[in-house]
C-alpha cells in the first residue's frame, strides 16, 4: 500500500512540471563553458549557472550531429542540483575535431519523492581539436602575475597568434586575493572570452597571492586541477612532459599575517615525495622535452625565505628538465643553466606593469622546442631552442 502511495505520489508530481516557474534560458546561464584538463585522451568541459539545475555536454564530430551525452555521476548518482559544473569527456581521438554544446536544466523543487523543473538553456555550439600526448607540434603560452589586469591580458594577447594556440597556462597571481565569486568570475569570463576558452584549455597553477582573501578556498571549486584533489601534477602534452608544482605562501607559517591559518611545511613535503616519483615514471622517461612550471622561484631569485629550493633543489640536481618556467618577482630575468646551481635554464616572467608584462611562448615543431619570451609591448626578450 505504502509503494503505492508513493508511486502515485511520483506521477501526480510528473503532472506539476509545467507550472513550476522558470526564469528563462537567458538568466540560467552565468558563464560560458571553458576547457580544463586535456589529460588522458580527455578534456573537462566546465560552466557555472545562476540557477541549481541538471548539467550535461552533447557532442560528436560534426556540429550538425551531437549525438554523444554524457552528464557527471557520482557513485551512480546524477551530480546536479548545483551550479559550478565540470563534466568530463573521455575517449577522444587526437587529431579529431569534436564539436559540443552544454545543457543546464533548471531544478525548482528537489525533495525526496517530486521533482519540478524549468526552463532548459543551452550554450553555443564550440569546438575542440585534441593533441596527442606523443604528438608532433603544439603551440602553449603562460601568463603569470596579471593580478586580475585586464588590460595587461589584452596586450600580451596582441603579441601571440591565438589560432596557433593549443594549450594556456597561467603560472600564478593572475586571479590574485579572491574576494568572491562575482569578481574571480568578472576576470575569468574576460580571460575565457578574450583567449577562447571554449576550445583552447586552460591550465591554472596557483600562486601565492591566489591564496590571499575569503575566496580563496573556493577558487578551487571552479577549477579543474591536473592533479585531481590537489593544484599540483603532472602531464603529457605532445611530446612534452609538463610538471606543476605549487611553493605555497612567500611567508613562513607563523606570519602574523595568516593567522594561524596555513600550514604549507607538509604540503611542500609532500610534493617532494611526488616529484621524486615522478622523475622516475615511464612518461617522464619517455617525453622528447620536460617542463617544470611552479610560481616562486628556486634559481636567480634572492630571499630570505625560500624553503621550496632547500627541498626541491636536491631532487631537481638529478634530473632531466629542459627548462623551468617561473613568476613573481614581477621582473623579466633569463638564468643560465649552472648559474645559480641550476641543472636547467629557468625563465622567470614579469608583472602586470606596462612594458613589463610577459608571455612565453612555447613552440614544439616535431623534435623542436621554441620557448620565446615577449613582452607587451611586442619585444621579444629571449628566444631559446630546446
Amino acid at each position: 500500500m505504502k509503494r503505492s502511495i508513493i508511486r502515485a505520489f511520483a506521477l501526480v508530481s510528473l503532472t506539476l512540471v509545467s507550472f513550476a516557474p522558470t526564469f528563462g534560458q537567458a538568466d540560467i546561464m552565468k558563464t560560458k563553458p571553458y576547457l580544463q584538463n586535456p589529460t588522458n585522451n580527455g578534456i573537462t568541459v566546465s560552466w557555472l549557472t545562476n540557477n541549481k539545475v541538471h548539467s550535461w555536454v552533447e557532442y560528436g564530430t560534426s556540429p550538425d550531429a551531437l549525438n554523444n551525452r554524457v552528464e557527471r555521476l557520482v557513485d551512480g548518482q546524477s551530480y546536479c542540483y548545483n551550479t559550478i559544473h565540470h563534466v568530463r569527456l573521455k575517449n577522444l581521438q587526437p587529431g579529431e575535431t569534436y564539436y559540443y554544446r552544454v545543457g543546464s536544466r533548471e531544478i525548482t523543487n528537489y525533495a525526496a519523492y517530486k521533482k519540478e523543473f524549468g526552463e532548459t538553456a543551452y550554450s553555443d555550439v564550440y569546438s575542440y581539436k585534441p593533441v596527442a600526448e606523443d604528438g608532433k607540434s603544439y603551440q602553449a603560452v603562460v601568463f603569470n602575475d596579471l593580478h586580475k589586469s585586464e588590460s595587461t591580458l589584452a596586450r600580451l594577447i596582441e603579441q601571440i597568434d591565438l589560432g596557433k594556440v593549443n594549450l594556456v597556462f597561467f603560472n600564478g597571481d593572475c586571479i590574485d586575493d579572491p574576494k568572491d565569486e562575482e569578481s574571480v568570475l568578472k576576470y575569468m569570463n574576460f580571460a575565457h572570452e578574450k583567449l577562447n576558452a571554449a576550445s583552447i584549455p586552460v591550465v591554472y597553477i596557483r600562486g601565492n597571492h591566489e591564496i590571499r582573501n575569503a575566496y580563496s578556498i573556493q577558487l578551487r571549486d571552479l577549477i579543474d586541477y591536473i592533479g585531481g584533489t590537489t593544484s599540483y601534477g603532472a602531464f603529457s602534452f605532445g611530446g612534452t612532459r609538463f610538471v606543476m608544482l605549487d611553493c605555497g605562501e612567500d611567508k613562513p607559517d607563523d606570519h602574523w599575517v595568516y593567522y594561524g591559518l596555513n600550514s604549507f611545511e607538509a604540503f611542500r613535503n609532500e610534493q617532494t615525495d611526488f616529484l621524486k616519483e615522478e622523475l622516475k615514471t615511464k612518461a617522464h622517461k619517455k617525453a622528447q622535452h620536460r617542463v617544470l612550471l611552479h610560481h616562486i622561484p628556486i634559481y636567480g631569485f634572492e630571499d630570505n625565505y625560500l624553503p621550496c629550493k632547500a627541498l626541491w633543489s636536491p631532487v631537481l640536481s638529478k634530473s632531466k628538465f629542459d627548462i623551468g618556467l617561473n613568476a613573481h618577482t614581477h621582473e623579466y630575468k633569463f638564468i643560465e643553466q649552472g648559474s645559480d646551481n641550476n641543472p636547467f635554464p629557468s625563465i622567470i616572467g614579469g608583472g602586470p606593469q606596462k612594458g613589463g608584462a610577459t608571455v612565453m611562448i612555447l613552440d614544439k615543431n616535431n623534435k623542436d622546442l621554441v620557448v620565446e619570451v615577449k613582452n607587451d609591448l611586442g619585444e621579444s626578450l629571449r628566444k631559446v631552442s630546446l
